[in-house]
């Protein structure tokens, strides 16, 4: 009996101990239920708070500013274009005059400097008078033109009459024929006394009204502009015996509208480098950079350099884009591929986002924009901007800088 009361006793007592340890295991699930349930009411009211906070910047902050104050800040506005992010190869390059527009001016006929009407600087129109010589050579040609023209005359004359009379047969045939000879020969000699002149920039039609002005002199040479544009170099001196084709150019005329960018490529970049690649020159002066495309490559190393050349023929209004200076460009690599994007100095953190300023009638509106990839100019832009529109590009953190001061003026953005 002893020991089956024992064992009715150790049986009991196991019997309890599960049932504690059943309850206990209940309570410690039901625990973590109701935990995950506050931490879902947690969330819930944090998002909550944070769509309220939504709605308080729902609507898009600007910045008011003027265009007076949008000049004295100096900042740059441009549009949003595509372009490449990544492989971007930044290139030295140098400003040069575009030779399609740039004139060497020498006399064609040596001559003494009567006068000089430009000085370096001046703005000229093509045909304009540079300088006037005077040119004994040229007093020469001339007159030889003038005697040839005189001896033509008469030689029409002659044959007229020798016509007439060899058709009434008053004259011998010999004597008709030698005054046609004579007249091609006289026509021969005018033609060849007249390309002389041509050759020497002379307008052949204007000498009879010179001979028949006592004013007009034979040695009389005008030094023309073949080009408009602008005297960027004179070496004619008053009193100076300027030689045909004299070195350096009695004067050098450049119309800088446009203008030649060279950029070195290095062996490394060579292959990437391609004809119509878009590139951005950055001049240097805070400004806006300028677009463009490529235009040629050379197939040829310098020598001297071991480099090639890659040349942008930009239009240059308002001369931006000065010959001498050095510049730089960032051309997109054969392999880039181009993407909507904006430069980083376009973008600003606002409240934890990133955002841009886009031109509005008063200022600016603080856009939001979501970035793609990014490189030290660019970034690319995934939403917030379409093509087109008008951003500031430089200068931002003073537009940061004024909505925030509005933001502590008045308690919100303008």
């Amino acid at each position: 009996m002893t020991n089956l009361k024992i064992k009715l006793l150790l049986v009991t007592v196991s019997l309890l101990t599960v049932s504690a340890c059943g309850q206990d295991a209940e309570e410690h699930q039901e625990a973590p239920s109701s935990s995950i349930a506050e931490t879902h009411a947690e969330q819930a009211r944090d998002d909550h708070a944070d769509d309220e906070h939504g709605d308080e910047h729902g609507e898009s902050a600007e910045v008011h500013l003027s265009q007076d104050q949008i000049d004295e800040l100096g900042i740059a506005i441009s549009p949003v274009a595509r372009g490449a992010v990544d492989g971007v190869i930044e290139l030295p390059a140098e400003v040069g005059f575009d030779q399609n527009h740039l004139a060497h001016v020498s006399p064609r006929v040596s001559g003494i400097v009567r006068s000089v009407a430009v000085a370096e600087g001046d703005r000229v129109e093509a045909g304009d008078v540079l300088a006037v010589l005077n040119s004994r050579p040229l007093a020469d040609a001339k007159a030889s033109y003038l005697s040839a023209r005189a001896r033509l005359d008469l030689a029409e004359s002659s044959f007229e009459r020798e016509e007439r009379l060899w058709e009434r047969q008053i004259s011998a045939e010999q004597d008709f024929l030698d005054a046609r000879r004579a007249l091609e020969e006289a026509r021969i000699e005018v033609r060849s006394a007249g390309q002389q002149l041509d050759a020497l920039g002379v307008d052949v039609s204007s000498l009879p009204r010179m001979v028949a002005s006592s004013d007009e002199s034979l040695t009389r040479y005008e030094l023309a502009a073949p080009i408009s544009g602008t005297i960027i170099e004179r070496h004619a001196v008053l009193g100076e015996v300027l030689e045909e084709g004299a070195q350096p150019p009695a004067f050098i005329v450049a119309d800088t509208d446009s203008v030649w960018v060279d950029a070195a490529i290095y062996g490394a970049d060579l292959g990437r480098i391609r004809s119509g690649a878009p590139v951005s020159i950055d001049p240097g002066d805070g400004g806006p950079p300028i677009e463009s495309t490529i235009d040629f490559v050379s197939p040829q190393i310098g020598e001297r350099t071991r480099t090639g050349r890659a040349r942008i023929v930009i239009e240059n209004p308002g001369d931006r884009l000065r010959p001498g200076m050095f510049v730089t460009v960032f051309a997109a690599a054969s392999d880039a591929q181009p993407t909507v994007r904006v430069p980083v100095t376009a973008l600003q953190t606002v409240d934890g986002e990133t955002v841009v300023f886009v031109r509005s009638a008063d200022g600016f509106e603080v856009r939001e924009v979501r970035l793609g990839r990014r490189s030290d100019r660019f970034a690319e832009i995934l939403s917030g901007v379409s093509l087109g529109e008008m951003i500031a590009t430089t200068e931002t953190f003073s537009l940061k800088a004024e909505l925030q001061k509005g933001e502590f003026d008045d308690g919100h953005a303008h």
